[in-house]
């Protein structure tokens, strides 16, 4: 929300919920139809390509990001000293998923994405000093 996206269900209001828990299923799904109800009554403020469309996914151009703007960042997250500091990342590939990524010769952003997580969970858990849930790798095999 800080960045004008908002994200929260907007149907999620509690009594809302308890209310649709106690209607029956037929007026929630009625053959492959769900959120039956909901769209019955918004049929005459709404068309109906927009009620019955299929499910429409959200994504964010991470690959595009990733050789913009954010070009630096994730060069600086996955080929920092943190990363290697674990000693877990062959450096060369590290090097070959960005290159390759940011060259356009392949789509590397989801691994790219999870090593950038990694970093920051090493950066803002692990460096912080917050002891995590679960033991680190290294601190289990350690003990």
């Amino acid at each position: 929300m800080a960045h004008s996206l908002e994200v929260r269900e907007p149907l999620m209001d509690h009594e809302l919920v308890e209310w649709l828990a106690t209607l029956p299923p037929s007026l929630k799904i009625r053959g492959q139809e769900g959120k039956y109800l909901l769209k019955k009554a918004m049929e005459p403020l709404l068309p109906n390509d927009i009620l019955y469309r299929p499910k429409m996914g959200f994504s964010v151009p991470l690959a595009k990001w990733f050789r913009g703007p954010l070009k630096q960042r994730v060069r600086d997250a996955v080929l920092g000293q943190r990363l290697a500091d674990t000693g877990w990342f062959n450096r060369e590939y590290l090097e070959h998923l960005i290159d390759a990524h940011q060259s356009g010769a392949r789509d590397y952003s989801a691994p790219l994405w999870t090593l950038m997580m990694f970093e920051a969970f090493l950066r803002n858990v692990v460096d912080a000093g917050i002891a995590p849930a679960q033991p680190l790798a290294t601190e289990a095999a350690a003990a």
